[in-house]
């Protein structure tokens, strides 16, 4: 293989491994905001959290691009250039995630291919020196027409992708609760499977603060500055457990989850993210489902612990952890049907 033929095909390469990193991110832009998210509360950003979405949509945009513009070998210099920058961050940012700021999965691939941060950083560390030479050994050529015209396609076409993700759904829906899963059976079969632990409660007679103790730990009996307060039991979350924070609870805090997945028939529930974002387009939206299913048929699961929605009083609501109503359904305002507990459909609550 000669030296140019090489570099080519390193280029291509490399145009094919940011295109499916930024493809992976674009068809669910609410999940890169996701790890976004997590990244910036890692790193003491928190202050651009409002701007989490934008900047997964923008990462997710450049990506498609380096990658189409290597492959059509568009100003190749400077966007190999642009992607040894741009991967020697990612290297950095990795070894940090895998030691001294742990932060699990670092969203490369999105929910597509899931990596540990070692993992990672060792993918990283074998793509590095590639950018590197094909930078190095890239020709500087004019910019033509077609580098025009395929520069605007790489640009405008992730974006569109990411937008309609938006708006509607994800393209491609890889969380558990997608349509065609019996959530009552899935929900069930892993609780099923779970363990359950003792812990004994003691509070300190000095401090007055309450000490946890596993149940096979002898010594704090012995303890004279223990006094006893009472045993409770708890799940054991394993790493794979995909239902582990889906719990509904009502008014008082009680866990519903089992009574609201037991229901027969159709049921559907109107999930709220942020109630404060609530436009006239999804007031009328919410109209049409009320319209569509008696009230009795209609559940409102929210994160919103001061959601004052007009619109739904009288309904059943349902409290649940914000991390889980987005995987249940990325919109802000969407709508999940289940029949006798299987997923049905899915949709933002304004394409119904």
């Amino acid at each position: 293989m000669t030296r140019s033929c090489l570099i080519h095909a390193l280029g291509w390469l490399l145009g094919a491994l940011f295109i499916f990193s930024g493809a992976t991110k674009s068809i669910d832009p609410v999940g890169t905001s996701i790890f976004v998210d997590k990244y910036l509360v890692t790193y003491g950003l928190e202050p651009l959290m409002p701007a989490a979405l934008a900047l997964g949509v923008a990462v997710a945009v450049v990506e498609v691009a380096v990658g189409v513009m290597l492959i059509g070998g568009v100003m190749r210099r400077m966007v190999a250039l642009l992607s040894f920058v741009m991967m020697a961050l990612f290297t950095v940012v990795t070894l940090l995630s895998a030691t001294v700021l742990p932060i699990g999965d670092c969203g490369c691939f999105g929910e597509v291919v899931s990596l540990t941060p070692w993992g990672t950083f060792l993918k990283n560390l074998v793509i590095l020196p590639i950018t590197f030479f094909v930078w190095r050994c890239a020709e500087r050529r004019a910019f033509s027409r077609r580098d025009a015209v395929i520069t605007a396609v790489a640009i405008l076409l992730p974006l569109g992708v990411n937008l309609y993700a938006l708006r509607h759904q994800p393209l491609v829906d890889l969380m558990p609760y997608k349509v065609g899963t019996d959530l009552r059976e899935a929900v069930a079969r892993e609780r099923d499977a779970e363990d359950v632990r003792s812990v004994l409660r003691f509070r300190n007679i000095v401090t007055g603060a309450v000490e946890e103790f596993a149940a096979e730990d002898a010594e704090c009996w012995l303890r004279e500055d223990l006094e006893y307060v009472d045993v409770r039991t708890e799940r054991v979350v394993k790493e794979n457990d995909n239902y582990a924070d889906f719990v509904l609870y009502n008014a008082y805090g009680e866990d519903v989850t089992d009574d609201v997945l037991a229901r027969s028939g159709r049921v559907a529930w109107l999930t709220i993210y942020d109630s404060s974002a609530i436009t006239s387009e999804h007031r009328e939206a919410i109209g049409r489902l009320y319209a569509a299913y008696p009230a009795s048929a209609v559940v409102v699961l929210t994160a919103d612990k001061e959601m004052e929605i007009p619109e739904v009083e009288g309904s059943e609501v349902y409290g649940v952890d914000a991390m889980t109503l987005r995987s249940i359904n990325r919109a802000n305002v969407g709508v999940v049907v289940l029949r006798d507990g299987v997923v049905e459909f899915k949709a933002d609550i304004r394409d119904i």
